[in-house]
């Protein structure tokens, strides 16, 4: 009589997983159109394959890590180690980035809330419950020896006055057009998350500022570098994107003015689902949305002109 770990193991071998693998990825397929709906919107077989092979990928890189992450500010001499913490969190690549990646996990997260909301908001809480008491969350979660292992020294210390894209405001957008579709908001979720989106979106109005109201600067950018003709902005998620080639305190930048009109709209939306004084939030996000001020900022007129009448005479 077959018992103990022989029978366990025979139970999942041979034929019999084979049967129970094929029940699954059939599962799983229907759950997929189910919830994505790509055969009606017309994608053919080759595109929804390569499709579910990468949100099967997406899921199944979700992992839960433990440790501590290294961590300096202006006002110390050396890095010092983060607390202990623990996140549940997607990683861009399992084999080359193993680890969380704050900007990278908002995006993945648009996908995997329409396919399970409990994961998403599980992710969204951990993430969360990183931040320090001036509202800062380190943009990458190195977080144990295996994670540490895979990234180059250089990288490992997060700068207190380094930002990236706030993309879990995409992430909640998502969420509360999920709750106010299916006429379940949860309150109680809503209201546990919202003080650290308040701390969050303070400190990214108080750190990332510019020197003009209504400019926002990435900061992190490497003034004093010989190597680059474009100094990276890593901070922005937009490593290489163009941008002044001697960085300075009065530059700013339109990718992240209009990261902040996005969180400004979530939480007045999310503030006036709590009954809470939503008028600072609305205010910020009006004068932002507002294409002249957009306009009167970032928009160099002469430079276009130029650049139409150097364009016009290439053509001619």
């Amino acid at each position: 009589m077959e018992t103990g770990l022989f029978s366990t193991v025979m139970s999942v071998s041979g034929e019999r997983l084979s049967s129970a693998l094929e029940k699954k990825e059939k599962n799983f397929d229907l759950r997929f159109e189910d919830t994505f709906h790509l055969k009606e919107k017309g994608f053919n077989e080759s595109e929804i394959d390569c499709a579910r092979a990468a949100f099967s990928n997406l899921i199944g890189g979700i992992s839960y890590f433990f440790g501590q992450s290294k961590v300096i500010s202006r006002d110390l001499d050396e890095p010092v180690d983060y607390w202990p913490a623990e996140l549940y969190t997607g990683v861009p690549s399992r084999s080359f980035f193993p680890r969380g990646f704050l900007w990278d996990e908002g995006f993945h997260q648009l996908l995997v809330a329409h396919w399970d909301t409990s994961i998403t908001k599980d992710v969204l809480a951990h993430w969360l419950d990183l931040i320090n008491s001036e509202g800062w969350i380190p943009r990458e979660q190195i977080l144990g020896h295996e994670a540490r292992s895979k990234v180059p020294p250089e990288f490992i210390v997060q700068h207190n006055e380094n930002a990236n894209p706030p993309t879990f405001f995409l992430t909640m957008e998502t969420l509360l057009s999920r709750m106010e579709s299916e006429g379940r908001v949860d309150m109680e979720y809503l209201d546990s998350v919202y003080p650290r989106l308040q701390v969050w979106y303070s400190w990214f109005n108080s750190t990332q500022s510019g020197q003009r109201p209504l400019t926002y600067r990435w900061r992190g950018r490497n003034a004093t570098t010989d190597r680059e003709l474009n100094p990276k902005t890593l901070t922005s998620g937009l490593d290489d994107y163009p941008r002044a080639t001697h960085p300075a305190t009065d530059e700013y930048h339109v990718d992240l003015y209009c990261w902040m009109t996005l969180a400004s709209g979530v939480m007045a939306k999310m503030a006036d689902l709590l009954n809470k004084d939503s008028s600072y939030y609305w205010a910020t996000y009006r004068a932002l949305a507002d294409p002249r001020n957009l306009d009167s900022l970032h928009w160099d007129k002469h430079t276009m002109e130029k650049a139409e009448e150097v364009g016009g005479r290439e053509r001619g």
